[in-house]
């Protein structure tokens, strides 16, 4: 089952390539950059959901954050082409120039193309989006030292990442399935509340009494996307964003050396605790709860491995006898 899998991504890999290595489409592009044509397509997918009759648009912090950084992508592109630009937006070509930019893009473009899966024109940009950015980012992951032939890998870094894939696409899936029957998150708050008291004695004087208490509230915060689904709750960009990176950190052994080593159990017990403030009596938080269960233990197995492996210091040596 893996290995058919494994050669239908190959498959569709493949014709995703075919397709955008077309001289058609790269004539078309300023100096034939598909990072340009991916920024074109991100904010066209921002922007169509303002029309009155298209739906699916991103929270307002989501949409701008979007919209400045596939700015900052076409800028950079364009600049690369020899197009002028102006010199208020030198800097932000610097910016965009980072290393760490184009992947962090990349993850929240697949972010919100996940979370916008339907039907509709908006959730189609987001998916062609994802598509030519992911493109985009593995051919600069190939070229990268981080894809270089590493050692073999040992029996424990195969097993964290066959855990990992598998808890993550269970997680995956799960938040495609309905979590409960309305769509929103709900949220506790307090606030303090002024209860006063006045006196009128027999001279009509007054004695005026105020006592604070803390009142406590469930607030319900609507879902704009994903319905009654795990895509719908509150923190649900932040989880899918999550599983991404540890996706990444169990296959690629040099992003793993490249962070502490307390990065993957901090990530994988925040998701834990939003899948149990979750759970009812719907069939998609607990496949949720499993698979991200299953990254536990094999993230926790990795981590104790890792410990046990570096060992306590060694003592030091006594002093030389004289």
């Amino acid at each position: 089952m893996a290995k058919k899998a494994q050669q239908a991504a190959d498959t569709a890999g493949r014709a995703v390539q075919g397709v955008l290595d077309d001289p058609r489409l790269r004539e078309r592009l300023p100096g034939g950059s598909l990072p340009l044509l991916g920024a074109g397509l991100v904010s066209a997918a921002v922007l169509v959901p303002v029309l009155p009759f298209v739906g699916g648009g991103l929270d307002l912090p989501w949409a701008a954050l979007m919209l400045v950084a596939a700015g900052m992508l076409g800028a950079r592109e364009w600049s690369a082409a020899g197009r002028p630009l102006p010199d208020a937006l030198k800097p932000v070509v610097s910016w965009a120039g980072h290393p760490a930019f184009l992947p962090m893009f990349t993850a929240l473009t697949v972010t919100q193309a996940f979370l916008s899966l339907g039907l509709g024109v908006a959730a189609l940009l987001w998916v062609l989006a994802a598509l030519v950015v992911g493109s985009v980012q593995w051919r600069a992951f190939r070229a990268s030292s981080a894809a270089q032939v590493e050692l073999p890998r040992r029996p424990a870094e195969v097993r964290l990442k066959r855990w990992v894939f598998a808890g993550v696409a269970a997680c995956a899936v799960a938040m495609l399935l309905p979590w409960s029957g309305w769509s929103g998150s709900l949220v506790p708050t307090a606030r303090l509340h002024r209860e006063r008291t006045i006196t009128i004695d027999d001279n009509f004087g007054q004695e005026i009494h105020d006592d604070h208490q803390w009142k406590f509230n469930t607030l319900v915060f609507p879902s704009s996307r994903g319905g009654a689904s795990g895509r719908g709750r509150l923190g649900a960009t932040g989880v899918v964003l999550g599983l991404l990176a540890l996706g990444v950190l169990a296959s690629v052994r040099r992003a793993r050396q490249a962070v502490p080593t307390v990065v993957m159990p901090v990530l994988a017990g925040l998701i834990t605790v939003w899948a149990l403030t979750g759970l009812s009596a719907k069939l998609g938080p607990w496949l949720f709860l499993l698979g991200i269960l299953a990254v536990d233990v094999a993230v926790a197995r990795e981590w104790l491995g890792h410990r046990s492996a570096s060992g306590p210091p060694a003592p030091p040596e006594p002093p030389a006898s004289t």
